[in-house]
């Protein structure tokens, strides 16, 4: 195994190596508020809802991805510099009434606030935006 590295904002290494989406994809929402390491990122894959970004976490019998089409999620593993794996929480946060995801440090806690934020975008989610 490589060695795995914290997040932080001020870098960031774009992989596609094939091997690491041959696996079961999973649904962003189990991976809020959990520390993950994030193995790699293939941009820019067309799907049935549009193109959207396909980022692979985990290893071994555990290794799955998921896809996004999250600015602030793609602007990190999609950086150039980014360097992976990385360890990394992914926690919702809010814009008045909208949501969105966001890479936090994985040393940082998890708060009520965070808690609230992914009950809110859960309850909220299938909405429609009018």
């Amino acid at each position: 195994m490589s060695q795995v590295v914290d997040f932080e904002d001020d870098y960031s290494e774009v992989a596609g190596d094939a091997d690491l989406f041959d696996c079961e994809y999973s649904n962003v929402d189990a991976l809020i508020n959990e520390v993950i390491v994030y193995t790699g990122v293939r941009p820019e894959v067309q799907t049935e809802n549009g193109v959207r970004t396909l980022i692979a976490f985990g290893e071994g019998a555990g290794k799955s991805a998921f896809f996004t089409d999250s600015k602030r999620l793609k602007d990190v593993v999609c950086n150039p510099d980014r360097k992976f794996p990385f360890r990394a929480v992914i926690k919702v946060v809010r814009f008045g009434s909208n949501t969105g995801f966001k890479f936090f440090s994985p040393n940082s806690p998890i708060t009520q606030e965070d808690k609230e934020n992914f009950d809110f975008y859960k309850r909220n989610k299938y909405r429609r935006k009018r």
